[in-house]
């Protein structure tokens, strides 16, 4: 297991992010507005600037339950990374994915002419969904909207019309958003999951780069897995080669693909059978026809729920309620106490009968 610490950089930031807004909270209240016309909602934005794939993913249930309150709403979307704005055009409703490019921040000129166009916009209603970042309260203030929606924060200042109480019993970071339709008279739908609306077309594509990799083995199931993760997270090359050897000992008829990313350059054995995809879509197509999915906590895990195949998650230091998988076919196998490679394989393939 390969650990590592939380770069100084980011914790000196988010300290001093926060004295600020302590600071905004004492200049600028938070302001009350009358009860939100929920007919006024026909242009939507819905905020969260962050870099991950599985933070940004956690915002597409709101954004389908926004689609089915708000059926004739156009939505748009601010998030950090570029590389995830297709996880979005899936959405009817969607219209415009802005993304913010962290190098904006070092350039003054071009990050006041992207102040510029987010201001050029007018809302109807904007939905800072995360509690904590700074970034999305940032983008919210400046936006121009009638309504702002967000989550009450006693001690920092957030820039909202309208605050939800955020409620200790929704623990899973893909539902709290959903809290906030309250603030327009709605009940959170807590059934939705996460999803990026994969389309017949995209799949059957996906199906055809599939076979054509497959094609000449012998298998009855297909499985990947996926080796990269976050600091104390990832698991090492060395135990993945022993799972997969554990796997294949046990069950002849099983295929195991190896994804490969930016980060994962080169594959796990000369002789496994590998795929790689930059655009998330596509990606997750393809792993929409296997028959499972497996890996740790990690951004492609939250991508792999969110295209419907059972994924089998290997958590072993992360809050499994607050952001482990919940598709209905989804599994967690625990690997902080016992992570032999043994265990691990035979709890995999009784998940695949």
């Amino acid at each position: 297991m390969i650990k590592k610490t939380k770069p100084i950089h980011s914790i000196v930031r988010q300290k001093l992010q926060g004295y600020f807004l302590r600071l905004l909270k004492i200049i600028i209240p938070l302001k009350s507005s009358q009860e939100v016309i929920k007919e006024d909602l026909q242009k939507i934005l819905v905020v969260r600037i962050n870099y991950r794939i599985g933070n940004v993913l956690f915002i597409t249930p709101i954004i389908e339950q926004l689609e089915q309150e708000f059926p004739n709403a156009k939505i748009d979307v601010l998030i950090g990374a570029g590389f995830t704005k297709t996880l979005f055009t899936g959405f009817s409703n969607v219209e415009d994915i802005f993304d913010f490019p962290r190098k904006k921040l070092k350039n003054p000129i071009e990050l006041f002419k992207y102040i510029k166009h987010l201001r050029s916009k007018k809302y109807d209603a904007v939905f800072n969904v995360n509690y904590g970042s700074s970034s999305d309260k940032f983008a919210t203030l400046l936006a121009r909207s009638r309504y702002k929606i967000g989550f009450c924060q006693e001690e920092l200042f957030t820039p909202v019309t309208h605050c939800v109480q955020k409620q200790d019993n929704v623990k899973h970071a893909s539902l709290k958003p959903l809290e906030l339709m309250k603030a327009v008279g709605k009940k959170p739908n807590y059934a939705l999951r996460m999803s990026i609306a994969l389309s017949a077309t995209e799949l059957s594509n996906a199906k055809k780069s599939l076979e054509k990799l497959v094609d000449g083995y012998s298998y009855k199931k297909v499985i990947a897995i996926f080796r990269n993760a976050r600091w104390e997270k990832k698991l090492e090359d060395s135990w993945w080669y022993k799972l997969v050897e554990n796997i294949e000992n046990r069950d002849t008829d099983i295929l195991i693909i190896d994804i490969l990313s930016p980060d994962v350059k080169e594959p796990l054995r000369p002789d496994i059978l590998h795929y790689e995809e930059k655009d998330l879509r596509k990606l997750a197509a393809f792993i929409a026809n296997l028959d499972a999915f497996v890996c740790a906590d990690t951004g492609p895990m939250h991508l792999a729920s969110a295209s419907g195949v059972p994924t089998i998650a290997l958590f072993n230091t992360t809050d499994v309620d607050s952001y482990g998988p919940i598709g209905k076919d989804d599994q967690i196998i625990d690997i902080s106490t016992n992570m032999a490679e043994e265990r691990v394989s035979v709890q995999i393939l009784n998940s695949l009968n």
